[in-house]
């Protein structure tokens, strides 16, 4: 299937490594000219590499904090220039610090909301401006969590903020239907990076178990008994990305292996 990704413009946040890092590369593989983002510039600069060199596309590192309103100005500013507009956001962030509820403070619950709902908000609303104006269109993915759908104590900042996020593409949707930009949110469940093993030793801790005993309860949570690849959920964001999923807008997709049970 041809997702009609060639020469699209696409920029990618927190894709030094994990699931930004997948995504990433399955756009530079589909043909997308690749803007990736994180804060660590020489770790970016070594993933941009090797996406490019894997894929044979156009990849290019910007490091940003997203934290940050002015480097996200700048990162979207400087991407939209460089090539003639954004096609497509895939606003990812990393995920929020969390604590057993009576131990997180207000600056914990601030800091959380900082890194995880306000930073993908300020990428989304420099993106929707620049393609409003382009009037060409777009595609916003946001990437948030299962936790904003099925919550659980070990994982309640992230509970919180995917909920945020979850409600945020909706309402952007809307806004979006006239200008044909098409905002959609992605929910991974347990995947094999470096989140899951934070999310399993705070499960452990919390538990009072080992690692491997929190593992286990987490893969048990899903209906294919396992952490998915991060490939797995790029695969499903490319398609979304693409010309091929135009009439999907204000959805949520939980790419979970089934962890959700809730319709």
């Amino acid at each position: 299937m041809d997702l009609g990704l060639d020469g699209k413009t696409a920029v990618v946040t927190a894709a030094s490594g994990g699931l930004g890092a997948a995504i990433a590369e399955a756009l530079a593989a589909e043909g997308a000219r690749v803007v990736v983002s994180a804060r660590n510039a020489d770790r970016l600069a070594r993933m941009a590499a090797d996406i490019a060199a894997r894929t044979g596309g156009e990849v290019r590192a910007v490091p940003a904090d997203v934290t940050d309103a002015r480097a996200v100005d700048r990162l979207v500013a400087e991407a939209d220039s460089r090539h003639g507009g954004i096609d497509v956001l895939v606003a990812n962030s990393g995920g929020a610090a969390t604590a057993p509820f009576a131990e997180m403070t207000d600056d914990g619950w601030r800091a959380a909301m900082e890194v995880k709902v306000l930073a993908q908000i300020r990428l989304a609303r420099e993106a929707f401006k620049r393609m409003a104006a382009r009037g060409a269109g777009g595609r916003i993915v946001f990437v948030a969590g299962t936790h904003g759908r099925q919550p659980h104590a070990h994982a309640v900042t992230a509970g919180f903020c995917n909920a945020a996020l979850q409600n945020v593409s909706k309402a952007l949707a809307e806004e979006g239907g006239p200008h044909g930009i098409l905002a959609n949110v992605v929910n991974p469940g347990p995947f094999a990076t470096g989140r899951m093993v934070y999310l399993a030793e705070r499960k452990a801790e919390e538990d009072g178990t080992g690692y491997d005993d929190a593992v286990a309860a987490l893969t048990a949570e899903t209906v294919l008994k396992r952490y998915g690849r991060p490939e797995e959920l790029a695969a499903f964001v490319a398609f979304l990305a693409s010309a091929q999923a135009s009439y999907a807008t204000g959805a949520m997709f939980d790419i979970d292996g089934g962890q959700v049970k809730a319709l």
